[in-house]
């Protein structure tokens, strides 16, 4: 009974799991064997519970974020289609169509392009790519809007050793997190921008900001597609893929990121990107084998 019975439990947890209930955790007894089969079921049904959660939350999203669009889409079209209203309203709601189908376009093409790199079909450049210069560029070209609200823009950022990699997604990557930064620190607030070559073998970049922070609950689900920090906010700024395309493109570079924050307090965005192993004329990206022990060493919170 002592070995049975766990195993009993086990087999009937895996059966309601498979009807549907997500929930089901086996206690862990028995001998030490028995025990790490039920630690790894739980660990298992966890996992399948999260993911379940994150699907739901992704369809609700989207379906929120489509409808959104083409409810305004309809309405100002049926007002120009019965023709009540006038030259200047229409003209107004010409524009919102306007910008409401471009919203979607985006939408749409960052949902491709998601798709894309997670299925390892979108070709990324490998290159030997100046990071200093592409976080300097990117620093000055949103200098303005940082200007414009009065933001302390801070860039730290030293000559650089080249790394492997796509200089147009890596761009993309540290233009959506300092323009992030910009868009949620009010007025009078700083942002720093700093880079770094750290001991584990790469460059270690850091957006950091002032703003209002992420709920602790948050942070861990800030990466998933359409995730809304703020559910209350009945305007949403973007599409809502930025961040997944973000982690996309960098897990694509053999590199990691994480975001820390408390509440109220602001937030940080690091980014962690290995130099190449071997530079003769071709950049040549570390081995897998030397990444993940690199990676190892990294800590938890990391």
């Amino acid at each position: 009974r002592w070995i049975s019975r766990p195993l009993r439990e086990v087999t009937e947890a895996a059966s309601e799991l498979a009807e549907g209930n997500y929930s089901t955790r086996v206690p862990v007894s028995g001998p030490m064997e028995i025990q790490v089969v039920g630690t790894a079921f739980n660990e298992m049904a966890e996992r399948v519970e999260l993911t379940q959660q994150a699907q739901h939350d992704f369809l609700a999203n989207v379906s929120h974020d489509l409808r959104t669009p083409l409810t305004s889409i309809q309405g100002f079209a049926q007002a120009i289609y019965e023709g009540v209203a006038d030259e200047d309203a229409s003209q107004r709601a010409a524009k919102i169509i306007h910008s409401e189908a471009g919203r979607l376009t985006r939408m749409v093409n960052e949902l491709l392009d998601l798709a894309k790199i997670q299925a390892g079909r979108m070709d990324m450049m490998r290159q030997s790519v100046e990071l200093d210069q592409i976080l300097t560029t990117i620093s000055e070209s949103l200098s303005i809007k940082a200007q414009e609200k009065n933001i302390d823009l801070q860039v730290q950022i030293p000559n650089l050793p080249r790394i492997a990699g796509d200089g147009d997604r890596l761009a993309q990557v540290f233009t959506n997190l300092i323009d992030n930064a910009i868009k949620h620190t009010p007025d009078g607030g700083r942002v720093w921008i700093r880079a770094e070559l750290d001991t584990k073998g790469g460059i270690l970049t850091r957006v950091e900001d002032t703003g209002e922070g992420i709920p602790k609950e948050d942070l861990p689900r800030i990466f998933e597609r359409f995730y809304q920090v703020d559910k209350s906010r009945t305007k949403r700024i973007g599409t809502g893929l930025g961040l997944a395309i973000v982690q996309e493109i960098v897990r694509a570079h053999a590199g990691y990121i994480w975001a820390e924050s408390e509440y109220g307090q602001g937030a940080r965005f690091n980014v962690w990107l290995p130099q190449p192993m071997v530079d003769m004329g071709k950049t040549v990206v570390m081995s897998k084998s030397a990444l993940a022990a690199r990676l190892e060493k990294m800590s938890d919170g990391q």
